[in-house]
């Protein structure tokens, strides 16, 4: 059960995510996604964080990938640096349980910033980059899906992008 937690963020994403009173989860696709980030963007707020992790379902095969290397956390502090902003990109980047890494310092950066508490600029500035990465990041996904699913042409037609969002 996905409870409504306070706070104008953990509201829209409540609202848009869960539905029969909290007791089922939405994902949406990435049209949905990218009017949830305008709404959140346009809340003038923050909140302890964000979580977006992309999966891809295909119908005709009966099957799905999640892309953990390719996920969204945003998160606010009380208090960070630059060497602390890096230390976090880096140990976001190097997780031993994934089957598919991230190298990049660059996406790093746009998929897993800090923000400070009530740092309403920075934290809209990391969500509009996180949603403008995403005409870069489908692509590769899209591969990643075609190579590990063995996707064929004629199973394209029957397969999606969600995303699985969390808050608090």
């Amino acid at each position: 059960m996905l409870l409504n937690k306070s706070g104008k963020i953990n509201e829209i994403v409540y609202n848009n995510t869960a539905y029969y009173n909290g007791k089922y989860r939405y994902y949406p696709t990435i049209s949905g996604l990218v009017g949830i980030l305008d709404e959140i963007i346009s809340s003038n707020s923050t909140t302890d964080f964000v979580r977006i992790t992309p999966f891809y379902i295909n119908e005709q095969l009966d099957s799905q990938i999640e892309f953990e290397e390719y996920m969204f956390f945003i998160e606010c502090r009380d208090w960070f640096d630059e060497k602390i902003q890096k230390e976090h990109i880096i140990d976001c980047l190097d997780v031993p349980d994934t089957q598919r890494t991230l190298n990049d310092l660059r996406l790093g950066s746009i998929l897993y910033p800090l923000c400070q508490k009530d740092d309403v600029t920075s934290y809209k500035i990391a969500l509009e980059k996180y949603k403008e990465s995403l005409r870069e990041l489908l692509p590769i996904m899209m591969n990643v899906a075609k190579s590990e699913m063995k996707l064929k042409e004629v199973d394209l037609p029957f397969g999606y992008f969600c995303f699985e969002i969390q808050s608090g």
